[in-house]
């Protein structure tokens, strides 16, 4: 694949807050989360919790790291922000199968690689990561693209970095957004091809995990199986649902027929919106938005 001369990104949403000024990006936090085949960009200002610009784009599938930092930088030469190099914070948020959670009572730095491998298939050339998740007491250990980092790191020369996994910013997600019930209750967030899904019980995590989807009876069929596990209720227990499914979808519909309970989700309190985020239903990108509560 020739980059030089593919166009390979396309963009899918754009909002911009009027707030937003470049005079004031050293008390942003601009948030990267990076999947095989899509890219997400959130500012933040810090000092106001307000979320000022959200951006999703959809990459062409490459086959390595080298090529994936080549079709990020043709995106980045052609943005108007994604190459100033002053953000008080920034956060890269790989978005990979390759993950687990585990207790931080468990957890030290020379054996992150053997328990990540006793979770999924880990080779040697694959670079491992780790962080604590501070909505709870686990660390999310996780693979990454190391010339995707050296390539971000390589910008933002001046800015505090850090780097996450979905999972763990999900896990804050779900975790920074009362009310809480006293029960077992679900969270579901569809995601490109994968379904996460996240139990808790009183504020407390019981159970996160991921399941690729290759048709919609899988969601089904998945959900089924969390909800006897745990014994959730189908007609009355809770379920609720964020992502990429628009509420009054087909999809949705066939859901809400087979969890009558099921609800879409509601967006973080914890984060403040003006009013051009009024046009993305506020559901979706939950998962970016739980980068910011791990700073």
């Amino acid at each position: 694949m020739d980059i030089t001369k593919e166009k390979v990104f396309k963009s899918l949403k754009k909002v911009k807050d009027d707030k937003f000024s470049i005079d004031k990006i050293e008390q942003y936090c601009l948030v990267l989360e990076i999947g095989d085949r899509d890219l997400q960009v959130a500012v933040i200002d810090i000092k106001s919790d307000r979320v000022l610009i959200l951006e999703d784009y959809s990459l062409t599938k490459t086959e390595d790291e080298h090529q994936k930092v080549q079709v990020l930088k043709a995106l980045f030469d052609e943005h108007h922000l994604l190459m100033v190099g002053f953000w008080k914070e920034v956060v890269l948020c790989f978005k990979n199968p390759k993950y687990c959670l585990a207790p931080l009572s468990y957890f030290s730095k020379d054996n992150a690689r053997a328990i990540l491998k006793m979770n999924c298939e880990v080779q040697s050339s694959d670079s491992v990561g780790y962080y604590k998740v501070n909505s709870n007491d686990s660390v999310n250990i996780f693979t990454y693209q190391k010339e995707v980092l050296k390539f971000i790191r390589s910008i933002y020369v001046n800015s505090k970095i850090r780097v996450t996994h979905q999972s763990g910013m999900l896990v804050n997600a779900v975790l920074s957004n009362p009310p809480f019930a006293n029960e077992n209750e679900l969270s579901l967030y569809i995601d490109r091809f994968y379904l996460h899904a996240a139990v808790t019980n009183n504020g407390k995590l019981v159970y996160f995990n991921s399941f690729k989807i290759q048709k919609f009876e899988e969601y089904i069929k998945y959900i089924n199986l969390i909800c006897h596990e745990f014994k959730i209720l189908k007609k009355e227990g809770i379920i609720k649902v964020w992502g990429y499914i628009k509420k009054d979808s087909s999809h949705f519909e066939a859901l809400k027929k087979n969890f009558p309970v099921i609800e879409v989700g509601n967006r973080t309190s914890k984060l403040n919106f003006g009013f051009k985020f009024d046009e993305i239903p506020e559901h979706q990108y939950f998962d970016v938005f739980g980068n910011y509560f791990n700073l």
